[in-house]
């Protein structure tokens, strides 16, 4: 049985074909993406401040926030909470930049930005809401 070249030639290339194919209904498949929060800084802080208000310790902060769809991470030394992701459910998942601070006692004393929706350098009163000791500001 002899083969002609051309059908050697189309059939060596059909897996590519196939391949690229594939390749190509995969990135068109809709994935839940990751879009900019529509809420204003300010709201973004209030929503999380209802769910661990000053106070709130670093723990029981991150288990809140973890049931209530909010990710993020720790700093190296866990003085700074970093939320990064809102998954708000059914696919829509927001990227937000708030940060929580923490003081010496693991409790929460600031955000950043605060809810006002500015950056101050330092807290209003550079005291946490729980402690009297003075509370050491990363950003100083």
């Amino acid at each position: 049985m002899l083969i002609h070249a051309s059908t050697l030639q189309r059939l060596s290339t059909a897996p590519l074909l196939l391949g690229a194919l594939l390749h190509a209904g995969c990135q068109l498949t809709p994935a839940p993406g990751l879009t900019n929060c529509p809420l204003p800084v300010n709201e973004q802080v209030h929503e999380i401040l209802q769910i661990v208000p000053l106070g709130t310790s670093r723990d029981e902060a991150s288990q809140r926030l973890t049931k209530a769809g909010f990710a993020g991470n720790f700093s190296e030394n866990q003085s700074i909470y970093y939320c990064d992701i809102w998954d708000k459910g059914e696919g829509v998942r927001w990227h937000i930049n708030v940060m929580l601070l923490f003081d010496e006692q693991g409790k929460l004393y600031a955000t950043r930005p605060d809810m006002n929706g500015q950056i101050d350098p330092t807290p209003r009163n550079n005291q946490s809401a729980t402690s009297s000791a003075p509370v050491i500001d990363p950003f100083q």
